[in-house]
Protein backbone atom coordinates (compact mmCIF):
# COMPACT_ATOMS: atom_id res chain seq x y z
CA UNK A 1 0.00 0.00 0.00
CA UNK A 2 2.88 2.32 0.87
CA UNK A 3 4.50 1.65 -2.49
CA UNK A 4 1.27 2.52 -4.34
CA UNK A 5 0.83 5.74 -2.35
CA UNK A 6 4.40 6.83 -3.04
CA UNK A 7 3.95 6.12 -6.73
CA UNK A 8 0.76 8.22 -6.83
CA UNK A 9 2.51 11.10 -5.04
CA UNK A 10 5.47 10.94 -7.44
CA UNK A 11 3.22 10.97 -10.54
CA UNK A 12 1.16 13.84 -9.10
CA UNK A 13 4.33 15.86 -8.49
CA UNK A 14 5.44 15.34 -12.10
CA UNK A 15 2.04 16.45 -13.45
CA UNK A 16 2.08 19.55 -11.20
CA UNK A 17 5.60 20.49 -12.28
CA UNK A 18 4.69 20.06 -15.94
CA UNK A 19 1.58 22.20 -15.47
CA UNK A 20 3.57 24.97 -13.79
CA UNK A 21 6.16 24.90 -16.56
CA UNK A 22 3.49 25.38 -19.23
CA UNK A 23 1.93 28.29 -17.36
CA UNK A 24 5.19 30.15 -16.79
CA UNK A 25 5.36 33.29 -18.96
CA UNK A 26 7.83 33.14 -21.84
CA UNK A 27 10.79 35.44 -21.15
CA UNK A 28 10.47 38.67 -23.13
CA UNK A 29 12.99 38.96 -25.96
CA UNK A 30 15.03 42.16 -26.04
CA UNK A 31 13.87 43.65 -29.34
CA UNK A 32 16.47 46.43 -29.08
CA UNK A 33 19.48 44.19 -29.62
CA UNK A 34 20.90 45.11 -33.02
CA UNK A 35 22.77 42.69 -35.26
CA UNK A 36 23.01 44.87 -38.38
CA UNK A 37 22.01 48.40 -39.35
CA UNK A 38 21.56 50.45 -42.51
CA UNK A 39 21.33 54.17 -43.13
CA UNK A 40 19.43 54.89 -46.34
CA UNK A 41 19.68 58.32 -48.00
CA UNK A 42 16.94 58.86 -50.62
CA UNK A 43 16.66 62.15 -52.49
CA UNK A 44 13.25 63.85 -52.14
CA UNK A 45 11.71 67.15 -53.20
CA UNK A 46 11.36 69.77 -50.47
CA UNK A 47 8.39 72.05 -51.09
CA UNK A 48 7.94 75.25 -49.06
CA UNK A 49 4.57 75.78 -47.33
CA UNK A 50 4.74 78.99 -45.30
CA UNK A 51 6.70 78.27 -42.13
CA UNK A 52 7.28 74.59 -42.92
CA UNK A 53 8.06 72.19 -45.74
CA UNK A 54 6.40 69.25 -47.43
CA UNK A 55 8.60 66.41 -48.62
CA UNK A 56 7.63 64.62 -51.81
CA UNK A 57 8.98 61.44 -53.33
CA UNK A 58 10.86 61.69 -56.62
CA UNK A 59 10.47 59.14 -59.38
CA UNK A 60 13.67 57.10 -59.84
CA UNK A 61 15.23 58.96 -56.94
CA UNK A 62 18.92 58.62 -56.19
CA UNK A 63 19.50 56.38 -53.17
CA UNK A 64 22.65 55.66 -51.20
CA UNK A 65 22.73 52.91 -48.58
CA UNK A 66 25.43 52.32 -46.00
CA UNK A 67 25.38 48.95 -44.22
CA UNK A 68 26.93 48.49 -40.79
CA UNK A 69 27.83 45.03 -39.54
CA UNK A 70 30.08 43.14 -37.17
CA UNK A 71 30.19 43.32 -33.40
CA UNK A 72 30.90 47.08 -33.49
CA UNK A 73 28.63 47.87 -36.49
CA UNK A 74 31.27 49.24 -38.84
CA UNK A 75 30.63 50.39 -42.43
CA UNK A 76 32.44 48.77 -45.38
CA UNK A 77 36.10 49.72 -45.68
CA UNK A 78 36.41 52.93 -47.71
CA UNK A 79 32.70 53.82 -47.47
CA UNK A 80 32.29 57.47 -48.49
CA UNK A 81 29.10 59.37 -49.35
CA UNK A 82 28.68 62.52 -51.44
CA UNK A 83 25.59 64.60 -50.66
CA UNK A 84 24.75 67.59 -52.82
CA UNK A 85 24.12 71.17 -51.71
CA UNK A 86 20.49 72.21 -52.12
CA UNK A 87 19.20 68.65 -52.05
CA UNK A 88 17.11 67.00 -49.36
CA UNK A 89 17.37 63.33 -48.45
CA UNK A 90 15.01 61.11 -46.52
CA UNK A 91 17.30 59.48 -43.98
CA UNK A 92 16.01 56.12 -42.77
CA UNK A 93 17.37 53.65 -40.27
CA UNK A 94 16.79 49.94 -40.86
CA UNK A 95 17.99 47.68 -38.05
CA UNK A 96 17.80 43.93 -37.60
CA UNK A 97 18.26 41.73 -34.56
CA UNK A 98 20.59 38.74 -34.50
CA UNK A 99 17.89 36.57 -36.08
CA UNK A 100 17.61 38.94 -39.05
CA UNK A 101 14.25 40.44 -38.04
CA UNK A 102 13.74 44.18 -38.56
CA UNK A 103 13.55 45.99 -35.23
CA UNK A 104 13.55 49.74 -35.96
CA UNK A 105 9.83 50.02 -35.21
CA UNK A 106 10.64 49.06 -31.61
CA UNK A 107 12.42 52.39 -31.19
CA UNK A 108 9.35 54.26 -32.45
CA UNK A 109 6.96 52.29 -30.25
CA UNK A 110 9.17 53.35 -27.31
CA UNK A 111 9.48 56.96 -28.47
CA UNK A 112 9.44 58.20 -24.88
CA UNK A 113 12.89 56.70 -24.25
CA UNK A 114 14.61 57.01 -27.65
CA UNK A 115 16.14 59.90 -29.60
CA UNK A 116 18.56 60.09 -32.53
CA UNK A 117 21.26 62.73 -32.86
CA UNK A 118 23.24 63.60 -36.01
CA UNK A 119 26.71 64.85 -35.21
CA UNK A 120 30.03 66.13 -36.54
CA UNK A 121 28.76 68.12 -39.54
CA UNK A 122 30.36 71.58 -39.88
CA UNK A 123 28.20 74.37 -38.48
CA UNK A 124 25.19 75.36 -40.61
CA UNK A 125 25.99 72.78 -43.30
CA UNK A 126 23.00 70.51 -42.63
CA UNK A 127 19.38 70.88 -41.54
CA UNK A 128 17.29 68.03 -40.18
CA UNK A 129 13.61 67.41 -39.43
CA UNK A 130 12.28 64.38 -37.53
CA UNK A 131 9.55 62.56 -39.48
CA UNK A 132 8.56 59.50 -37.44
CA UNK A 133 4.96 58.29 -37.07
CA UNK A 134 3.78 55.94 -34.34
CA UNK A 135 1.26 53.11 -34.84
CA UNK A 136 -1.62 55.60 -34.53
CA UNK A 137 -0.18 57.97 -37.12
CA UNK A 138 0.95 60.55 -34.58
CA UNK A 139 4.20 62.45 -35.11
CA UNK A 140 6.98 61.53 -32.69
CA UNK A 141 10.60 62.68 -32.59
CA UNK A 142 12.87 59.64 -32.66
CA UNK A 143 14.97 59.77 -35.82
CA UNK A 144 14.29 56.39 -37.38
CA UNK A 145 13.00 58.52 -40.27
CA UNK A 146 13.84 62.15 -40.94
CA UNK A 147 14.69 64.66 -43.68
CA UNK A 148 18.26 65.89 -44.09
CA UNK A 149 18.95 69.00 -46.20
CA UNK A 150 22.41 70.01 -47.38
CA UNK A 151 22.79 73.77 -46.92
CA UNK A 152 26.42 74.36 -47.90
CA UNK A 153 29.56 72.56 -49.01
CA UNK A 154 31.93 71.03 -46.50
CA UNK A 155 35.11 69.01 -46.59
CA UNK A 156 34.82 65.34 -45.72
CA UNK A 157 33.87 64.60 -42.13
CA UNK A 158 32.76 61.58 -40.12
CA UNK A 159 28.97 61.65 -40.13
CA UNK A 160 27.80 60.21 -36.82
CA UNK A 161 24.29 58.87 -36.17
CA UNK A 162 23.63 58.14 -32.50
CA UNK A 163 20.40 56.53 -31.33
CA UNK A 164 20.18 57.03 -27.60
CA UNK A 165 18.24 54.93 -25.08
CA UNK A 166 17.23 57.53 -22.52
CA UNK A 167 16.59 57.21 -18.83
CA UNK A 168 12.98 57.64 -17.72
CA UNK A 169 11.79 61.26 -17.82
CA UNK A 170 14.74 62.58 -19.86
CA UNK A 171 12.89 62.79 -23.20
CA UNK A 172 10.77 65.71 -21.97
CA UNK A 173 13.95 67.83 -21.80
CA UNK A 174 14.77 67.31 -25.50
CA UNK A 175 13.38 69.44 -28.34
CA UNK A 176 13.53 68.92 -32.11
CA UNK A 177 16.25 71.60 -32.21
CA UNK A 178 18.55 69.24 -30.28
CA UNK A 179 18.97 66.97 -33.31
CA UNK A 180 22.67 67.96 -33.59
CA UNK A 181 23.39 68.80 -29.95
CA UNK A 182 27.07 67.99 -29.40
CA UNK A 183 26.38 67.78 -25.66
CA UNK A 184 23.85 64.99 -26.21
CA UNK A 185 25.26 62.95 -23.31
CA UNK A 186 23.61 65.45 -20.96
CA UNK A 187 20.45 63.54 -21.87
CA UNK A 188 21.33 60.61 -19.64
CA UNK A 189 21.10 57.05 -20.87
CA UNK A 190 23.07 54.73 -23.15
CA UNK A 191 23.59 54.49 -26.89
CA UNK A 192 21.67 51.75 -28.68
CA UNK A 193 23.48 52.68 -31.91
CA UNK A 194 26.54 54.74 -32.78
CA UNK A 195 27.02 54.61 -36.57
CA UNK A 196 29.80 56.45 -38.37
CA UNK A 197 30.53 56.98 -42.06
CA UNK A 198 32.60 59.50 -44.02
CA UNK A 199 30.50 62.14 -45.82
CA UNK A 200 31.46 64.94 -48.23
CA UNK A 201 29.04 67.81 -48.97
CA UNK A 202 29.54 68.93 -52.58
CA UNK A 203 28.08 71.38 -55.11
CA UNK A 204 27.49 68.63 -57.63
CA UNK A 205 28.29 64.97 -57.29
CA UNK A 206 30.81 64.26 -60.03
CA UNK A 207 32.56 61.55 -58.03
CA UNK A 208 32.27 57.82 -58.58
CA UNK A 209 30.82 56.02 -55.54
Amino acid sequence: MKKISLSILFISALIFASSCSKNDPTPEEDQEEVGTAKLIFTEVERESHGDHYHYNDIENAETDTVEFSGSTLLPPVGAHLHLEVGKTYRLELVATDFAGRETQQTFISRADIHQAFILNAPENSLSYVYADKDADGNSVNVGVTGYLTVDKTADSFVFRYVLRHLNEGVKSKITAADWNNTNFTQFTGENDLDLKVEVHLVEEDTHDH
